[in-house]
C-alpha cells in the first residue's frame, strides 16, 4: 500500500485538542490500513515511538439538503488513535494550550511597555 495516501489528517477537535496534551493523537486513515502499517506510518513520517494504536470504523451518515426532499450521504471511514511514548510529541499538531501561553507573554509585554 502507498504510504502517500495511507494517512488522510489529522482530526483537530476539542477532544482531539485534550488528548494531545496526554501524548494521544487522532488521525483519519485509509479503510485498508492495520495497526502495525499505522505505527510504521507514523515512526518514519514524525520520528515518534508509538506505543499503541487503536482503530475505529464509522459507518457513513445521510444528510437532508436543505430546501428539497433530496438526502445526501457523507461518507464513512476509519480513525486511527495513536499513543506515543511518554514526553514525546508531534510538533506541528501542537495543541491549543502552547499557543495560549505565547498570547499570555505578548499581553505581558504589552502591559509592561505601557506601565513604563
Amino acid at each position: 500500500m502507498k504510504k502517500i495516501n495511507s494517512i488522510k489528517e489529522a482530526v483537530l477537535s476539542e477532544k482531539a485538542y485534550k488528548l494531545m496534551e496526554k501524548g494521544v493523537y487522532v488521525f483519519l486513515i485509509d479503510r485498508q490500513m492495520k495497526k502495525n502499517e499505522i505505527a510504521k506510518i507514523i515512526n518514519a513520517q514524525f520520528a515518534v515511538d508509538v506505543t499503541k494504536v487503536n482503530i475505529i470504523n464509522f459507518k457513513p451518515r445521510k444528510k437532508r439538503v436543505t430546501g428539497t426532499r433530496k438526502f445526501t450521504s457523507i461518507s464513512g471511514g476509519k480513525k486511527a488513535i495513536v499513543w506515543l511514548s511518554p514526553g514525546q510529541t508531534i510538533e506541528m499538531l501542537s495543541s491549543k494550550g502552547s499557543k495560549s501561553k505565547k498570547a499570555k507573554k505578548i499581553k505581558e509585554t504589552a502591559t509592561n511597555k505601557k506601565e513604563d
